[in-house]
């Protein structure tokens, strides 16, 4: 595992209103092995929208799901899947696709 990324979770705090906070905080930097795979551009709502993927290979954390985000080298990417190694269970692979 040779490359740093940071999990950022949703935010679980209340404002003053008690309504929810937005947004994501971070838990910290984490090794893992970042892979990308080919880009896609797309057509969405008349506008051309260019797709990042990429695959995360990091130590097993039964916490992180669907809900996370991942950031590598200052770009947020939501966590689309979360699944174990089949071939070490103490890693687990992060799917992941760009924010915009």
């Amino acid at each position: 595992m040779n490359h740093r990324f940071t999990l950022l979770q949703p935010a679980t705090g209340r404002d003053a209103a008690g309504q929810p906070l937005g947004g994501f905080e971070a838990l910290g930097e984490r090794w893992g092995d970042v892979l990308f795979q080919t880009g896609a551009e797309t057509m969405r709502a008349n506008t051309e929208v260019v797709i990042k993927r990429c695959s995360i290979r990091a130590n097993y954390d039964p916490a992180v799901n669907e809900s996370w985000r991942a950031r590598y080298l200052g770009v947020e990417y939501e966590i689309k899947s979360a699944v174990p190694d089949s071939k070490d269970r103490r890693k687990m692979f992060l799917v992941c696709e760009s924010v915009k």
